[in-house]
């Protein structure tokens, strides 16, 4: 598959040239194309095939190789690298997509200021060429940008992949590892205890006769120790009936071992619980838990590494408890790829917990400093705050977004000055990339039409595209300010600043900014149930610069025809109506990409946060399992050591302590086998049916 992938798109651009010529130049005419010019076309085909063919492989070394082709084919008609000359742009793209920044940096001037040399060679007069070089530069600009947007997906997906694998991993040694713990607890109790029962016992059998003082001492040692081994044992049985798997366990003790499974996958969380809140279980306890494990599984994704501090409080006797969960920031040295991994459901699924039990939920920064912190208000179910609305929390409630958004939920002094200086952050090369095309494409046309505007047109276009930069971070203020950017051609042509076809030409090019907005508010401003009618308003928006832009050019000449506002009213239904499609396809290709994106992200999220959850829970089982062993053997023999000391049979004390001394290295070896029937696969073992991400996942 991946073959086929490598060598299907260069194999189509090489027939569509060869096809286009000579293929066209012969069946037009035969003479048209030499013998050696048909053999020069076909070896140029064939090169630039095997170049793009290895450009996921060997991406700088194509893109140099497809360039060095083209100005091979410079004697050869300029019909004869028409379609090649698009295997720059394919190159350049896998060169964005597979090779680090400073990498595009160098390969992306290099390549234009080629295409440069060769337009000017190519083309007669110098402005032709310039205006070429110009074009291929925010095409290149344009198709580098999508190709760091794919690496950064890629890179993410990576990422995800391999926090997944990781958990995986620690998922099947959860098992062994609690086998190997609980065995050093045991040997410790076997060692000290029932092992000194057994000498003990034996030494005063044997020197009865002639020490007697010796039996007594022995048969209170005996109960004395028989007695602290079964409350060890008894200890350790309820250490082990307790797990973060069992809802019926108390709070305090879940949360300290949910954490110490994290601690297992690199993150290092500190968890304070009140005492009032330690012993607590019911649904208040189980949401409290569940927005922790949620919130773990956040920190570990886009923070790993970082410490973070679990506090749980209970400040009333009915149950009511208030949880925060605090990282310090570590992942801020992170690639971008993780920082916007999440799709915002982990918060969502949270906030519900919380306003099920009528609480309140916060995600944002801290205002304190750098991290993430969630605060969670959850009243009893035995309280009368369940009944009521539940107190205002001191962090306002975050709108659902996916966690660190730009946009947070809480708002401080700190937040604002620090916003002053966030304004370019989190902008990349294919925003810079999308303004600058929008920016450039009426620019162009204005060049094309009246070249003697071209500077006067250049303000408004900016000022058109420049709100796309921040397009995903607040799509629908993006088109709006789009909307009101359109008017500036009609308002330039009222006031006598641009002429009617520089304003045309702007109104008509510029609809591209529309477009991005339009396509920006279906895939990153939310659910298509709430984005849907940005297809009416920007077509409504559309349509109305149109109006004003014929009323600024022609409304005189209407007025004496008598057409006048009726005519303006009805022309822009129409072209309302006509823009309305396009409107809607662009919004619902948008909408597609989020549903993708999130399917594929929420895939990510339920994989990881179910396999940590599955470590966990086979930890519990395992201890279960043992428990029961315990119980069953070694604890019926040790309280068994204590009723024949209780009754003097210094004989059935050695006995009994011995039963029981081999019934726990029974159990000591058994836990001490690491590989069991179909072991050897334990560890790498992956159920497929459940671990196979959705199409595209990890593309």
């Amino acid at each position: 598959m991946e073959r086929i992938r490598n060598w299907l798109l260069p194999v189509l651009l090489a027939v569509l040239q060869l096809a286009y010529w000579p293929g066209r130049a012969l069946r037009e005419d035969a003479a048209a194309a030499g013998a050696v010019q048909v053999a020069a076309a076909v070896v140029a085909a064939a090169a630039l095939t095997a170049a793009l063919a290895v450009r996921r492989r060997r991406p700088v070394g194509a893109a140099l190789t497809v360039e060095a082709v083209l100005f091979a084919c410079l004697p050869l008609p300029a019909d004869a690298t028409l379609v090649h000359a698009l295997g720059v742009l394919v190159a350049l793209y896998s060169v964005a997509v597979r090779s680090p920044g400073r990498t595009v940096a160098v390969v992306g001037p290099v390549l234009a200021l080629c295409e440069a040399v060769r337009s000017w060679l190519v083309l007669d007069s110098a402005g032709e060429a310039a205006g070429e070089a110009a074009i291929n530069c925010v095409l290149f600009l344009t198709v580098a940008g999508l190709g760091r947007s794919r690496r950064r997906w890629l890179a993410g997906r990576r990422t995800a992949a391999r926090d997944l694998a990781r958990a995986e991993s620690e998922r099947a040694r959860a098992a062994l590892t609690e086998r190997e713990r609980l065995a050093r607890e045991l040997h410790d109790v076997s060692a000290h205890h029932l092992t000194s029962v057994v000498v003990t016992a034996d030494a005063a059998l044997r020197l009865g006769d002639r020490k007697p003082e010796l039996k007594a001492e022995a048969l209170d040692f005996a109960a004395d120790t028989g007695r602290e081994t079964a409350a060890a044992l008894h200890r350790l049985v309820a250490l082990m009936r307790t797990s973060a798997a069992d809802e019926e366990s108390p709070l305090g003790e879940r949360v300290t071992e949910l954490s110490a499974g994290f601690t297992r996958l690199g993150l290092r969380p500190a968890v304070q619980v009140a005492p009032e809140a330690t012993p607590l279980t019911g649904p208040t306890a189980e949401a409290a838990f569940a927005i922790i494990r949620e919130a773990l599984t956040n920190a570990l994704r886009y923070a790993p590494g970082s410490t973070v501090r679990i506090h749980i409080l209970s400040k009333t006797a009915d149950g009511t408890v208030d949880v925060t969960v605090e990282d310090d920031g570590a992942a801020c040295g992170v690639p971008a790829a993780r920082q916007r991994l999440g799709g915002g459901r982990g918060t969502l699924g949270m906030r519900e917990r919380a306003t099920a039990l009528d609480g309140t939920f916060a995600a944002g920064p801290r205002p304190d400093g750098a991290g993430w912190a969630v605060r969670a208000h959850l009243p009893s179910t035995k309280s009368p705050l369940h009944q009521q609305t539940a107190p205002h929390s001191s962090w306002p409630t975050a709108p659902h977004s996916p966690r660190r958004p730009q946009e947070a939920a809480y708002r401080s002094p700190l937040h604002y000055r620090a916003m002053r200086h966030r304004v370019l952050r989190g902008l990349d090369l294919s925003d810079g990339a999308v303004a600058l095309t929008a920016a450039a494409l009426p620019v162009f046309a204005v060049v094309v039409e009246e070249p003697a505007a071209a500077a006067l047109a250049c303000v408004p276009a900016v000022a058109h595209a420049l709100p796309l930069l921040w397009r995903r971070r607040a799509p629908w203020a993006v088109l709006c300010a789009v909307l009101a950017m359109a008017w500036l051609a009609p308002l330039g042509l009222a006031f006598g600043v641009l002429s009617p076809d520089a304003a045309l030409c702007l109104v008509v090019a510029g609809a591209v900014a529309e477009c991005v907005a339009v396509y920006a508010v279906g895939a990153f401003a939310g659910p298509a149930r709430v984005t849907w009618p940005v297809m009416a308003v920007a077509a409504a928006g559309l349509c109305l610069s149109c109006v004003a832009l014929a009323a600024a050019d022609g409304m005189t000449e209407l007025e004496e025809d008598g057409g006048g506002v009726g005519l303006l009213l009805f022309l822009g239904a129409v072209v309302g109506t006509l823009f309305l499609p396009p409107m809607a396809a662009l919004w619902g290709f948008g909408a597609a990409v989020r549903t993708r994106r999130e399917r594929v992200r929420a895939w990510e999220d339920h994989a990881l946060t179910a396999t940590v959850w599955s470590a966990v829970a086979e930890a519990h089982e395992e201890r279960r399992r043992i428990a029961v062993e315990l119980r069953g053997q070694v604890l019926r023999h040790a309280d068994a050591v204590v009723a024949r000391a209780e009754a003097g049979d210094l004989s059935g004390v050695a006995a009994e302590a011995r039963a029981g001394l081999s019934a726990m290295r029974d159990l000591l070896a058994a836990l001490r086998e690491v590989t069991v029937p179909g072991g050897a696969a334990v560890e790498g073992a992956v159920t497929m049916e459940s671990k196979t991400p959705p199409q595209g996942a990890l593309l």
